[in-house]
């Protein structure tokens, strides 16, 4: 399994810096940033792609995609403990931390079942999270470091993430154990937890979700018409639930440039000219509007549905939902019982976010009105212009253009 770390440095300013690596780091300026709500908005300077983190109510957390995000900050001090970074080779660094003293190692069993003097190490000093290491053999070395007083099972250090490992400390005396280690795990299910009580929080978890998004006018839900404009497109998607059919329609300037319409599991693509099979990936992507977000919380869908609680971190909850061959995770605001994100993962396309703001209650069902999808680290913003709930659509809605 690979492990991707994601640090970055933000400042009062507004600007951000990605290379924590880099000499530079404290005054580097790799994009800028903005706050509105809970949505984290990052644009990178170099190509102009940006990243959207759905951050916590308490801002101490956030959530893009599959990636989770602890707040930290830049150190005055160093905690004392070994922390390690494990690669995905197998590999790992160790860093040995006590009284302004220091040990380092390449590999784990460098150190592991060796004597106290193994490895390189030296003294160090930090000021303003730069962190600065002399060797004994006269050798230096400059790093990043954040950590937080309140987390210390974690460090970052040059913008790897750094895991606080008890049981190597302890085989070595002179590594003060820190003074407390209580601080919040970032999972809070652990391998103890049964298998059918995670099923049953992450199905309890949906179930109130889906009370606080409409309850029975949410379940009553049998046809929808939802339209929507995104950089210059007029984008109209109908949808009938009991057929398992819908269509989406790209406009622009009033013109229709492309139709596509997905039934069961295939559909066609129309363009003006003529019809193209709709690819399985695309399929699945049409999937979205029958099973997924808002409307995989009905009744109906959530008893076809397995939902399996991944984690709980403040006042967020992930929830990995399956149903009908279609995965997708939910991000859901424990306080308010509201969906936040949807996160859809594909092999071929990779991870796509759909953050969902601007909610307004709509024959009773609470619909978002802003939607911003993100995939790698380019965002997307959709604005919804109208919802149409349970309208009746004649059977030449699907016919075929000629």
């Amino acid at each position: 399994m690979v492990r991707t770390d994601y640090a970055y440095y933000f400042r009062p300013n507004s600007s951000f810096c990605s290379g924590l690596d880099k000499a530079d780091w404290q005054k580097r300026i790799d994009g800028t940033y903005s706050i509105t709500g809970n949505q984290l908005k990052m644009k990178f300077l170099n190509d102009g792609s940006e990243k959207i983190i759905l951050l916590s109510v308490t801002g101490e957390t956030g959530q893009s995609g599959a990636a989770t995000f602890v707040r930290l900050n830049i150190s005055t001090a160093v905690p004392n403990g070994f922390y390690k970074f494990v690669r995905s080779s197998s590999k790992a660094d160790g860093f040995y931390f006590t009284d302004g003293k220091f040990k380092r190692t390449a590999t784990l069993t460098t150190l592991s079942g060796g004597n106290a003097n193994s490895g390189n190490g030296g003294s160090y000093s930090i000021n303003q999270g730069q962190l600065d290491l002399k060797f004994d053999n006269g050798k230096t070395a400059t790093y990043s470091l954040f950590t937080s007083p309140d987390k210390k099972q974690i460090v970052v250090i040059n913008g790897d993430i750094y895991y606080l490992d008890e049981e190597e400390m302890a085989k070595h005396g002179d590594i003060a154990k820190p003074t407390t280690t209580t601080a919040a795990p970032i999972v809070t299910t652990t391998t103890t937890t049964k298998s059918n009580d995670i099923l049953e929080a992450g199905m309890n978890l949906m179930k109130a979700c889906n009370q606080t998004h409409g309850g029975k006018s949410l379940d009553a839900l049998t046809s929808l018409k939802a339209v929507m404009n995104t950089n210059n497109l007029t984008l109209t998607m109908t949808a009938d639930f009991n057929r398992q059919v819908v269509r989406l329609e790209s406009s622009l300037q009033g013109n229709v440039i492309l139709l596509e319409q997905m039934e069961g599991n295939s559909g066609w693509s129309f363009d003006g000219n003529g019809y193209v099979a709709l690819s399985p990936q695309r399929v699945t992507e049409l999937k979205r509007y029958l099973y997924c977000g808002i409307l995989g919380l009905k009744a109906g869908v959530l008893e076809k549905s397995t939902a399996t609680l991944q984690t709980t971190q403040y006042d967020l909850s992930s929830v990995m939902v399956t149903v009908n061959s279609v995965r997708a995770g939910y991000i859901i605001n424990n306080k308010a019982n509201k969906l936040e994100a949807l996160i859809m993962v594909d092999p071929l396309s990779g991870t796509s976010t759909f953050t969902y703001s601007d909610y307004k209650k709509t024959n009773g069902i609470m619909l978002p009105y802003t939607e911003i999808m993100q995939s790698g680290k380019h965002a997307q913003t959709i604005t919804y212009e109208s919802y149409d709930i349970n309208p009746s659509f004649p059977a030449s809605s699907w016919a075929k253009p000629k």
